[in-house]
């Protein structure tokens, strides 16, 4: 006679969509059976379906036994009875796992810019540059005279009172 635990996880077995269940019954669940993180031999007792793996004698690599689709929907169906931490290791990310590892792209790190945004520090320091030697350029162009004149309008008004 099985004990209630046994029976309990047959219950939830019978449960869980047909895909799942054919993938457990030919590949058990974590706890039952270790799979290798790491690619191995096609002949290798802890190969792990959602690897590739090498044959003995030639070295050849061969495609994982479940495509990287199968694997995503697979994922997906665990996920939803609780179980992703029974499917055996897999070099697929998702989630929160998966935005962690991807790179940012340039433009959103370091935006480009407009180039009259890129340029416009540039321009306003040519900008007050200018204004400043405003008035030498003024005198060298209109002569000494000139520069009497504004010598004149620079002093302060007299005291009116």
């Amino acid at each position: 006679m099985a004990s209630k635990s046994t029976q309990s996880a047959l219950e939830i077995f019978k449960q869980l969509p047909p895909v799942l269940a054919r993938f457990f019954k030919t590949y058990p669940p974590v706890p039952i059976k270790q799979y290798a993180s790491k690619p191995t031999l096609t002949t290798a007792p802890d190969r792990n379906p959602f690897l590739i793996a090498y044959h003995p004698v030639t070295k050849k690599a061969h495609e994982p036994k479940i495509s990287l689709r199968r694997q995503s929907d697979l994922y997906k169906l665990a996920k939803q009875f609780g179980l992703e931490k029974t499917l055996p290791p897999m070099t697929k990310k998702f989630g929160v796992q998966k935005m962690v590892s991807k790179k940012s792209m340039k433009g959103v790190v370091r935006p480009k810019l407009h180039k009259h945004e890129r340029t416009a520090e540039e321009r306003r320091a040519k900008r007050e540059k200018a204004i400043a030697e405003a008035d030498e350029l003024i005198i060298k162009v209109k002569g000494k005279r000139y520069a009497k004149k504004t010598a004149k309008r620079a002093l302060p008004p007299k005291n009116l009172f």
